[in-house]
């Protein structure tokens, strides 16, 4: 089934063609995420695993959050130890959003600070490059940060001039990526391009979030998809098959395999078994978010391109057919819609879909779990260094957070999670069990074979 290449596609392409690159993930290895709230909150490197667990089920391997909010570069350098310690085959690095600064927008003299910010952050960069260096085996990939949105209408934008510094950012970790002969991937010019295509029917339209800086749900699947092109990963079928119904033969069976080919002039069977799983798209509303990640798909040609699982069928007589799975009915289709073919990932009850939404509820509860732990982490890196009770959590640092608690808005959000989490064998559990849950996800992901009709229709 050939994908046509559409305007948005050679859009994508264009901005993102800075020498962007990513290796694909091997089997067995281990890949953190190092950023901030973006990627402490955000779900881009969640969907990413999504989509090996779906579309590699054979391949096992494991993604680490790194991400805390509010981080800078030099914040991140001060944490590297914790990164380490995962025993990372590659780290991903993402920083600009904070660095650049905030309420420095609201001076006179914001460019020449905006500036500063920049330097600060590109020389607080080199430390981490440092230590970086010492582990040559490990894959490194910088990755510019997603943008601040300047240009959606829905309010007045605080930061002008804000995403411009983020870019020079951004430039500078592809220099260094360069010089490095690292990996590097910009988020920020390609999630603009779309936000400004877009602004141009819907003038509010952003990928950034209601304060123009975290990406919504459908973003975080832009971000994915970004970075699953970058591996070379897009044009890689769940499977893609072919049958010519008048010379009664399969003409192609891409990632999977048909056997029991039977033709009729009534129906048509078969048994399909893939290789891969379709990538289950989430059509439900996250807390209280406007955007759902299906929303995505209006905007980058995901399903054509990441989750095809084509079928296609000629030399069908004229008229209506009914396509069953396991005897379960999925569509009434035409001749020609067979002819040209359909994806049956964009079939939600399909019973490779099913399989495929359990993977995907178990894989979001591992990641929120993973998510609330973060939060302990922010308590510590934020409140607790400073105060020098650094991984303290005795009775001295609860009267520490409960001090903080009530002048600090951001403490008092994250306190409650600190609390639970300040108990060793609390961390240990939640560790345990979301490796339960990824070994529950890599035993249920393979997929099944499954007897497939198509039934002419009177």
């Amino acid at each position: 089934m050939k994908i046509k290449l559409s305007a948005l596609c050679i859009l994508l392409s264009v901005c993102g063609a800075k020498s962007q690159s990513v290796p694909a993930f091997a089997d067995g290895e281990r890949i953190v995420f190092v950023g901030n709230s973006i990627t402490c909150g955000g779900h881009y490197h969640s969907y990413i695993w999504l989509y090996y667990m779906t579309h590699f089920p054979d391949r096992r391997i494991s993604i680490y959050n790194e991400g805390i909010g509010g981080d800078v570069a030099n914040m991140m350098y001060l944490r590297l130890d914790k990164v380490f310690e995962h025993q990372p085959t590659l780290v991903t690095l993402s920083f600009g959003m904070n660095d650049v600064g905030y309420m420095d927008y609201t001076q006179p003299e914001n460019g020449a600070i905006g500036s500063k910010n920049v330097a600060v952050a590109c020389e607080d960069y080199q430390k981490i490059e440092t230590e970086l260096k010492k582990y040559p085996t490990i894959n490194k990939v910088l990755i510019g940060s997603s943008p601040y949105d300047e240009s959606a209408r829905f309010n007045q934008t605080p930061f002008p001039g804000k995403n411009r510094l983020i870019e020079q950012i951004a430039d500078f970790l592809q220099q260094r990526a360069k010089i490095n002969k690292w990996h590097f991937l910009d988020f920020n010019r390609p999630m603009m391009a779309i936000n400004q295509r877009e602004q141009q029917a819907d003038s509010t339209y952003t990928l950034c979030g209601a304060d123009r800086i975290h990406p919504t749900t459908d973003g975080h699947l832009v971000m994915a998809y970004l970075f699953l092109k970058a591996q070379g990963l897009t044009g890689k079928p769940v499977a893609d098959i072919l049958i010519d119904a008048s010379g009664r033969i399969v003409k192609r069976a891409d990632n999977c395999r048909i056997t029991d080919l039977s033709v009729s002039a009534k129906d048509i069977r078969f048994t399909y078994l893939a290789k891969a799983l379709p990538y289950p798209i989430d059509y439900s509303h996250y807390e209280n978010e406007k955007h759902t990640q299906a929303d995505a798909l209006k905007v980058i040609p995901f399903m054509d391109e990441v989750n095809c699982e084509g079928l296609a069928v000629t030399g069908l007589s004229d008229g209506y057919y009914l396509l069953k799975i396991e005897n379960e009915p999925i569509a009434r289709l035409t001749a020609g819609e067979l002819k040209r073919g359909i994806n049956l990932a964009s079939y939600a009850n399909t019973p490779q879909n099913k399989q495929a939404e359990q993977i995907r509820e178990l894989n979001e509860r591992r990641w929120l779990i993973e998510r609330q732990i973060r939060e302990y982490y922010w308590i510590e890196y934020n409140l607790m260094r400073k105060t020098n009770m650094l991984w303290a959590c005795n009775e001295a640092a609860v009267d520490t957070l409960q001090k903080y608690r009530a002048i600090d808005p951001f403490v008092n959000w994250t306190a409650d999670y600190w609390l639970r989490y300040m108990h060793k064998r609390v961390r240990e559990d939640s560790e345990k069990e979301q490796q339960s849950l990824v070994e529950t996800i890599y035993r249920l992901n393979k997929p099944q074979a499954l007897k497939v009709e198509l039934v002419k229709l009177d």
